[in-house]
């Protein structure tokens, strides 16, 4: 009689993880944090090979698990580029993404409806665009002279740092209720951490000589406040982040000589400006903001974006789960 498999006390949590899979962002966000903390950078290739480890009476299970994972992250990839597509400050080319098409759709099947309708948009904005090769949104915009790219990084950014800030304060809220739980103890930290990486991502991008005059301008308290934030922000990343997602990160001694000498620190902090055009905060209902912040508008040459797009969150056969999808650096234009 065969031996029973049992499993690899260095793979308990993936398993976890994976056995009690949803179709949904945070779903997604455990299965991912597990397999990179296993695996590094090459999990995708990696996570089927648990099943070498794998008890027979739950192998089917692990087996579907991993398959509707590695789908759906697939197809919410899919759904970000798509979304990112859309945005008419982007420039699209018309043959590249018609040809791009029949595998978008096949991926985007898997949310019905909401997928079919992001996919007749796409379309139309294919047709105006073979119409009207000018359409497709201008390579470079006057304001701040930054490109179409270097704005849409700079808006990311805002909208980054206002969802990680609400984030935490909703996340902090539900350990108290969970018990008191340390927030590093909470069960979908690793998705937080990712967003933080991704601030830190885009706010080193804006922290470069051309975007000086938009921090100054638009970013509440300018250059050195922007700097000072993302000090705090990567002195917490690197005392939570485990040491795979530290491998390739800049050290501390790194970021200090890119951001200089940091703000005094005695100053009061100051809150950012306005939300990003599209971004209506939860606590604040629009329309109700304090006048002094209603005044201060995004410049008017500026070509407001789209409110930033949520993908469905559950396979047509569920019911429906609202979460955000992360938003990528777009690619340049082709």
């Amino acid at each position: 009689m065969a031996e029973k498999k049992e499993i690899p006390e260095a793979l308990s949590s993936l398993f976890e993880a994976v056995l009690s899979y949803q179709d949904t962002q945070e779903g997604l966000s455990r299965v991912r944090s597990m397999a990179q903390s296993a695996f590094g950078d090459d999990w995708r290739a990696k996570l089927p090979g648990i099943l070498e480890d794998c008890p027979d009476d739950i192998q089917q299970r692990v087996k579907t698990n991993i398959d509707r994972a590695l789908t759906y992250e697939k197809a919410g990839s899919v759904w970000t580029e798509i979304s990112r597509m859309l945005d008419p400050r982007r420039q699209i080319d018309a043959a590249q993404v018609k040809a791009q098409l029949p595998d978008m759709e096949k991926w985007l099947s898997i949310f019905g409806k909401a997928g079919q309708d992001l996919i007749a948009r796409l379309k139309d904005k294919i047709a105006q665009t073979e119409a009207n090769p000018s359409v497709g949104g201008s390579v470079a915009a006057g304001n701040y002279g930054l490109t179409v790219e270097q704005l849409w990084n700079f808006d990311h950014f805002m909208r980054l740092k206002t969802y990680y800030d609400q984030t935490i304060s909703r996340t902090s809220a539900r350990c108290v209720h969970l018990g008191g739980l340390e927030l590093s103890q909470y069960p979908y930290f690793g998705y937080i951490l990712d967003l933080l990486d991704e601030i830190l991502t885009f706010g080193m991008e804006i922290v470069t000589p051309p975007y000086a005059k938009i921090v100054q301008e638009r970013y509440k308290g300018g250059e050195a406040a922007l700097k000072k934030v993302l000090m705090e922000y990567k002195a917490e990343f690197d005392s939570n982040a485990p040491p795979e997602m530290l491998e390739e990160e800049e050290t501390m001694d790194d970021i200090k000589d890119r951001l200089g000498s940091l703000a005094d620190k005695n100053e009061v902090e100051e809150d950012i400006g306005p939300a990003p055009d599209g971004f209506e905060a939860d606590s604040e209902p629009a329309g109700q903001q304090p006048a002094a912040q209603q005044a201060m508008q995004r410049p008017q040459a500026v070509n407001a974006g789209p409110k930033m797009m949520k993908a469905p969150q559950k396979m047509p056969v569920k019911a429906p789960m609202q979460a955000k999808m992360p938003i990528k650096r777009p690619a340049p234009a082709g």
